[in-house]
């Protein structure tokens, strides 16, 4: 029979190597080869207000075009992104303007 400070020392470290575990684990879930694509990257930004922008996202092969509000989150333009730079550091030179005005070009009814 083990001691009752053998059993309290064992739940001791039991319970210290909880954190310990939980760590490694949300480590771990972000992991991906070298070089392997980003399901979701925002490509670019532009603040139109304090609290509202404008957000260039690439989800997989689709550029989302969203206006962000601290309400909501509203879809502006969609294409696909076969024309765009493979990441953000690629499309930090591309003026975030040219990218935006040619997503929305094709929109009926999109400003000029």
């Amino acid at each position: 029979m083990a001691s009752p400070a053998w059993s309290l020392l064992m739940l001791l470290v039991v319970m210290a190597l909880i954190p310990l575990v939980l760590w490694a684990l949300k480590r771990l879930q972000n992991l991906r080869p070298a070089g392997a694509p980003r399901p979701l990257e925002l490509a670019g930004q532009l603040a139109l207000g304090p609290r509202e922008r404008v957000v260039l996202v690439r989800l997989n092969q689709r550029m989302l075009v969203l206006g962000v509000t601290p309400q909501q989150v509203t879809l502006l333009a969609e294409d696909a992104a076969a024309g765009f730079p493979a990441s953000a550091s690629a499309a930090a030179g591309d003026a975030f303007a040219g990218v935006l005005g040619a997503l929305t070009a094709a929109r009926p009814g999109a400003p000029r």
